[in-house]
């Protein structure tokens, strides 16, 4: 990852998504982005148009530091110290995470100071 991208805060998308805690874990509610395909057979046959995604133990602790007060080099930091080897290799694991995120629309990262 690059300097400013470690810099960056990650924060929470709260317009576009809700969360709580559900057993310890963060459970996510967003709506579904549907194709073309997908959006019609929706209105024909019906369903859900929210996603509920829960999360595991290790994204649960790293959503919740998403507040815009830890870098992205803070989470790194905080997820390894708190599950040492368990979550290793830690980099990887945020970046890609934070990732998924973001293309979600359920993060945005803000400039770092």
């Amino acid at each position: 990852m690059n300097e400013d991208v470690l810099r960056a805060r990650p924060v929470r998308n709260e317009e576009s998504a809700s969360w709580e805690l559900e057993d310890g874990v963060a459970v996510i509610t967003h709506a579904k982005q549907f194709s073309r395909l997908e959006g019609w057979v929706r209105d024909r046959i019906g369903g859900p148009g929210e996603l509920r995604r829960p999360l595991d133990r290790f994204t649960t602790f790293l959503w919740l530091k998403c507040d815009g007060t830890h870098t992205v080099a803070g989470l790194v930091a905080a997820l390894a110290a708190e599950f040492g080897e368990e979550a290793a290799p830690a980099p990887e694991r945020v970046q890609k995470w934070l990732q998924h995120m973001l293309e979600l629309g359920l993060l945005r990262l803000e400039p770092g100071k």
